[in-house]
């Protein structure tokens, strides 16, 4: 029997669950498809970067629902210790991450020329600090920087697109880790940063008059994948 192309594989599996190895610990994920789902051979990927809650994936639907909303393929997993995830003492929580990244890029019809890492929070501070293992793995086409906590220094490690979204009631002013930020990413390159303040959202991009994912923030990320 004849193995089903990547296409066929998508279509009649839009979520698929994985095991995949951390650095000394076991770790589980996901890989969500576009629905509908398009007749095309491949799809660009978003990888989802968490922040340092003890949040599962399931944390991150919003996201992956944009995600896919925008045409892409999401993939979210569970931090060690949460979720279906094991837990341990030993190894690198950075190590993880890349190991996810590896992961993500060798799913089924993934187009390597079109991936974004979304970093959340502690996340963002992560990928600054690690950015060149992540770009040895494949450099991201994009990077969006959720929450984000780069100051105008750490941001011009992501060599990179960028996106930044704040809330405008984040602890960490808008005005320096979303305009100062992107002013000096645009200075050191000329991806064009940009940078989205939803109006009321807290900390986590939540609008405290309806209790979910700020649409202005919805609506800002999904345009900038659909163009990026």
């Amino acid at each position: 029997m004849q193995s089903k192309s990547v296409l066929e594989r998508v279509e009649l599996a839009p979520a698929e669950e994985m095991i995949f190895a951390g650095d000394g610990v076991r770790l589980s994920g996901q890989i969500d498809y576009p629905a509908p789902l398009t007749r095309r051979s491949s799809f660009p990927l978003m990888f989802i970067l968490h922040h340092a809650g003890s949040d599962d994936r399931s944390g991150y639907a919003n996201f992956a629902q944009a995600g896919r909303a925008a045409g892409y393929a999401v993939f979210r997993w569970d931090k060690r210790g949460t979720g279906k995830s094991g837990a341990g003492g030993r190894g690198s929580t950075v190590q993880d991450a890349v190991n996810a990244y590896e992961i993500a890029l060798d799913q089924p019809g993934i187009d390597h020329k079109h991936v974004v890492i979304l970093a959340q929070d502690a996340g963002a501070g992560m990928l600054g600090s690690a950015f060149g293992l992540f770009a040895r793995v494949q450099m991201p086409y994009g990077v969006v920087l959720a929450t984000n906590t780069l100051d105008e220094e750490a941001i011009v490690a992501i060599e990179s697109r960028v996106l930044v979204l704040m809330g405008q009631n984040d602890w960490n002013t808008w005005q320096k880790f979303g305009k100062l930020s992107c002013d000096a990413h645009n200075h050191a390159y000329k991806h064009g940063a940009q940078y989205y303040v939803a109006p009321n959202a807290d900390r986590m991009l939540i609008d405290p008059r309806t209790g979910r994912f700020h649409f202005g923030a919805d609506q800002s990320l999904q345009d900038w994948l659909k163009t990026v």
